[in-house]
Formats: C-alpha cells, structure tokens, sequence
C-alpha cells in the first residue's frame, strides 16, 4: 500500500483541503479513483521487490491504459452531430448548439470527457454562461474534486453537487469550495467559499441559478444501480493487470540472468576463478579438465502461454477486443465474423452510447433554455455506424445480392457507397458514347480494309 499511500498523501498536501480527509466514505471514494486514474495512466504497483542498488525487474505493461483508449476510440469513431429533425441545414437550434459545441471545441472536449468517465466511470460538464453576448462554455469537471448528493429514496434527484480542491497560493494552500444547493422553490444556488486557515470556511459569493436544472450535469460512463456515479471500464481487471506485470516481470528477470551462456568446468587446476576475453584461450593440462557453458533448456514457452492466457482474460472481463488474439484469422474473417468477435464490444459501447445519448440531449436543451427557448428539445445525437472494418468484397456482393432480389434500386446503392448517382450516370453516359464512337471507328477502317 505505500505506492498508494504515497500519491494520496502527494494529493492530501497539493489538492485536497482537510475537510476532504475527515469524511471516511469521501475518502474512500477518492482513493478508488485516484487508484483507477493511476492504472490508466500506467502507474501500477511494482509486483517483484528489489533491493537498494539492485537491478529492478519490474515491467508494467499498460493494458488498462489501452482499454481506456480503445474505448473512447469505439465510442467516438466516425464523429458525433446532432439533428433537429430540421429541414434544412440553417435551422436556428441546430447552428446555435453547434456554435457552443464548436468554440468549446467539440471534438476534443468529447475526448476528455470519455478519458474521464472510462477511467473514473463519471462525468461532469459546467455551463460556463456567455458575458456580453458571448456562447457559453462547456467546461468537462474532473471527477475527483467532485461529490454528490442526492435525495435519500431516489439517487437519480440531485440535492447538490459540491466541488473541493485547494490550489498553491505563494507558500500556502488555500482550499476552494462550491456548492451549486437545489431550493425549495426549484432554482439552484451556487456558494463559492475559500479557505486560507484550516478549519475556517469564508464565504466569497452567492449566485441564484434562476432554473430547473443546475449548471452542471454529469452521467455514468457504465451503469451502476447502486448510486449515482458510474462504473469504469477497467473496475474488475486491475487485479489481472498486476498478476500480468508479475508474470512479465519474472520472465524479465530469468531473461536478464540468463540471457548469455555461463562458462563453468572442473579439474581447472588449483585455481577458483578464471577470467579470459573474447579473443583469448584458455588451456589446461589435467588430464580429467572440462569446461563447457550452463545454458537455458527452456524457451519459457509455458511462461509466455500464461502471460497471453492472462492478457486474453483481462480484454475479456473488460469486453474489449485483443486484436494479437486473432492475427492468425484477419484473413479468412468476414464481416459477419468480424461482427461476432466484436460482438460483447459492440455491446458495451451501445451501452455507453445510450448514457451518452441521453446526457447531450439533455445538455442541448439546457444550452437553448439558456438562449431564451424555454420549450426546446434537446434534438437527436446521431452517432456514425462506422465503428468496425469492412471487408469491401463482402460488402459489395451483398449489395449484388440485393440488386438481383429486386429488393433496392441502384441509385440507393450509389448513395449506400457515397457516390452522387446523377453525377456518375452522366460520366457512364459519356465514357458509353466514346466506346461506342472509338467501335464505329474501328469498323470503318475494317470495311475501307475489305473493299481495298
């Protein structure tokens, strides 16, 4: 636990003011995903002990991280738009939430909000409003300065969320507070408050939120019936992860004693210890001397078959695809087959896709509300079903198929490829009347030929 303890206590001095530390089922909260964020980022527990001057064999091989990526990558694969059921592109709700979305950067603040929630397993968005007639900001909230509470017999209503971090002012910490308090009358109040002794909280100001819905907004990157926060996409697997550092690490240490051949004999003469370089040889005299060198009978074969055993496990207890699991098989697999083996992963992200779905809908509705439309909707998030690789010749054949079923038109087709029917019927048409020009041609020269 020292590993641990030393980055909470780093966190206790730099981050988090006293009142954090005082609050048993807070801190265990934070400890859990201050462990989580650490697997992710590939600081893990070194798993073989080492002596003080003595080589470390520790490997950390960083699957966790990968897990996370590869999830946010599958989430967002081929980009996210929203869609007002509007009839053309100028609709004012759609260019006003793109407007948002693109000063606060959509594409990158998507990617941290995921790094956040399939780490930590929930995420926080701030409406920053406008001044002046500005766009408001989205602003993603790390997850662990964030606490909420919610009504003791229903976690999905909020009472407040509370935001507690400390910053380094000169040579002091100085500890930061904000309430945002649901009231009695439905509005939401927003209490900001400082701490620059221990123990004293001073009040910095207070803000009326005047509407049904707070400033902020947060959602589970996994369900969790449990509570309000959510569940993260390497929960189960931190203990595979280190029994797979432990694994690849003692492979690395036999490697490092073992990896050149060790001379040894017997019958040397009266000497214990003999030394020679590369370009030297050695001779001896006695009639029973024998030298020859110590080497490995083993491959480690066994250890590495244990080490892939145990990788196998860790992607699927955390449903994501290993791809080094199907090198042998990218050849034959079709689409169909392709889809079965992402078939859990594909699973996991239409899960992830639907919590998605529901917080930006209802985040667009808050930005229009905020611009003055009191009965907008938050439209439709339209994700891209460009998630897996196609095979283009399965693909084909199976428009082929349908084609001759009579079950859809060409130009359906050609819109299905992403190419513009009119525009290509037209080239059809000319590359058709050349052939057919260049064919006159050919016969004509062929009965100028005859009658010669």
């Amino acid at each position: 636990m020292a590993f641990f303890d030393g980055i909470k206590n780093r966190l206790q001095m730099w981050l988090l003011p006293d009142e954090f530390w005082s609050n048993s089922e807070r801190r265990a909260y934070r400890d859990r995903l201050t462990e989580l964020r650490a697997y992710a980022n590939g600081v893990q527990r070194r798993q073989i002990k080492t002596k003080v001057n003595q080589a470390d064999d520790n490997l950390v091989i960083n699957f966790t991280g990968l897990i996370v990526e590869r999830s946010i990558s599958m989430l967002f694969g081929g980009g996210v738009e929203f869609d007002f059921d509007a009839e053309t592109e100028d609709e004012p709700d759609k260019q006003y939430v793109d407007a948002v979305w693109g000063a606060s950067k959509r594409s990158i603040l998507m990617h941290k909000l995921g790094q956040y929630g399939a780490a930590a397993g929930t995420m926080y968005v701030k409406v920053l409003p406008g001044e002046d007639g500005e766009l408001p900001r989205l602003v993603p909230l790390d997850p662990l300065y964030m606490w909420i509470r919610t009504h003791p017999e229903d976690i999905d209503t909020v009472l407040e969320y509370e935001c507690l971090y400390s910053v380094k002012d000169g040579d002091k910490l100085v500890g930061h507070k904000e309430l945002t308090t649901l009231q009695d009358d439905g509005t939401w109040l927003v209490s900001r408050y400082i701490n620059r002794e221990r123990g004293r909280w001073d009040p910095v100001d207070e803000v009326v939120w005047d509407y049904d819905f707070p400033p902020i907004l947060h959602w589970q990157n996994l369900p969790n019936a449990e509570g309000p926060y959510g569940r993260s996409d390497i929960e189960d697997v931190m203990e595979l992860q280190n029994k797979i550092n432990f694994v690849a690490g003692n492979i690395n240490k036999i490697i490092r004693y073992h990896a050149h051949p060790k001379t040894w004999g017997r019958g040397l003469g009266s000497q214990s210890s003999a030394s020679w370089g590369p370009d030297e040889m050695v001779t001896f005299t006695g009639d029973g001397a024998h030298i020859e060198n110590l080497e490995m009978h083993s491959d480690l074969s066994s250890s590495q078959q244990y080490l892939m055993v145990l990788r196998q496990a860790l992607f699927d207890v955390s449903r994501t695809v290993d791809i080094s699991s199907m090198n042998d098989k990218l050849g034959a697999l079709t689409n169909f087959g392709l889809r079965v083996l992402y078939t859990d992963a594909l699973a996991k992200n239409g899960t992830k896709r639907e919590l998605w779905t529901d917080a930006l809908t209802e985040l667009n509705r808050r930005l229009l509300v905020l611009a003055g439309d009191e009965d907008a909707d938050g439209g439709d998030v339209v994700w891209s079903d460009d998630v897996l690789p196609v095979d283009e010749r399965d693909s084909a054949e199976v428009m082929r198929i349908e084609r001759d079923l009579g079950l859809v038109s060409k130009q359906t087709l050609a819109a299905q490829r992403g190419y513009q029917w009119e525009k290509e019927q037209m080239r059809i048409g000319e590359e058709q009347a050349q052939g057919d020009n260049i064919g006159a041609q050919i016969l004509r020269s062929f009965n100028i030929g005859g009658n010669a």
